[in-house]
């Protein structure tokens, strides 16, 4: 099975059990994961949840890989973003204590299946990030509502740069609640299933860190739209700027774009708008070239060289982003 229940001491028990896939999420996980939340919503005996992944990681993200092979209009293009984006919400609005312990990889999709609940126990080796943009996507599962609620336009310099952060950072913007050893993994499950207890260590953040310590610096360099952004990055000598622009350098020129203008524009809003949002933005971005061109080189073919089309920055039109946020389908909420 690919995602595993069970209930103990009046805790819900989920594993995301796709080691081999890094436990990514499919459609029939997510269907599965919503039913059970419903189910434990109203069952009085289940008190907590707790979340976590079959082996080394949490879950890498999304199963997208699958939709690339699907090809072409289908209904599992719909099917798999409603599906994953109304879990994401129903999370959000769970009653009961919600703990997911992020051992391993972060990303993506399994962002989307923890940020939402009250307790995110990062670890040494917890590598989180929202690496969208090299695949001709865009940060999801409502990336848009918590990366625009980071200060200082770090949130766009996440989801535009795919960067992975690790326990400082995500302990220091609060996308981690506590943190732990490793090696009282066991522990910290066994004392949150039989007693409702967190357990955590001491964690002291390291300022000087490379994103601490250039939060300024970012804030100043990724104002505005991506042509902006370029600008400001082109124009600024520093190393950090040099670093940023190779990474930005590997990114789809369309995805960055409309990643810059989502975040953008989510400020302010609720979950429950953002998410909707990524939904009508969704069903027309799996339809650009660059969506199976970015997935077959980064996931199937895995040669990392993807033909991007535009090719540069400088080529998109940004006032001709609008019609990838029109409303072109129904809604996830009516």
């Amino acid at each position: 099975m690919d995602i595993i229940f069970e209930e103990k001491n009046n805790t819900g028990i989920i594993i995301l059990n796709r080691p081999k896939a890094l436990n990514a999420l499919n459609i029939d996980m997510a269907k599965s994961f919503s039913e059970k939340l419903y189910y434990w919503e109203n069952k009085s005996s289940i008190e907590r949840v707790i979340l976590f992944g079959e082996g080394k990681h949490f879950c890498a993200g999304g199963d997208v890989k699958s939709l690339y092979l699907t090809r072409n209009e289908n209904s599992l293009k719909k099917e798999f973003f409603e599906t994953e984006y109304k879990l994401n919400y129903l999370i959000s609005q769970f009653p009961k204590e919600f703990l997911s312990i992020w051992n391993g990889v972060v990303m993506g999709g399994g962002v989307g299946l923890s940020i939402y609940g009250d307790h995110r126990l990062a670890t040494s080796n917890t590598k989180f990030a929202m690496p969208e943009s090299a695949i001709g996507f865009f940060p999801d599962v409502g990336g848009s509502f918590f990366l625009s609620n980071l200060p200082k336009n770090i949130g766009k310099y996440i989801g535009l740069t795919g960067q992975v952060l690790e326990t400082n950072e995500l302990l220091y913007f609060g996308l981690a609640t506590e943190y732990f050893d490793i090696n009282k993994i066991d522990l910290i499950k066994e004392k949150f299933i039989n007693d409702g207890i967190i357990i955590s260590d001491k964690f002291e953040v390291n300022h000087e860190s490379e994103i601490i310590k250039n939060i300024n610096l970012i804030n100043e360099l990724f104002e505005g739209d991506i042509k902006n952004i370029l600008s400001n990055i082109e124009s600024n000598n520093s190393k950090f700027s040099q670093k940023t622009l190779d990474l930005l350098s590997k990114k789809c020129p369309m995805s960055l774009a409309i990643t810059a203008k989502l975040i953008d524009d989510s400020k302010g809003k609720s979950l429950k708008d953002c998410l909707e949002t990524e939904y009508q933005l969704s069903q027309k971005v799996v339809y650009r070239d660059d969506f199976d061109n970015g997935i077959n080189s980064v996931l199937v073919s895995k040669d990392h060289n993807p033909k991007w089309s535009p090719s540069n920055i400088r080529d998109i039109d940004i006032n001709n982003l609008d019609k990838y946020f029109e409303t072109n389908t129904e809604k996830l909420y009516q």
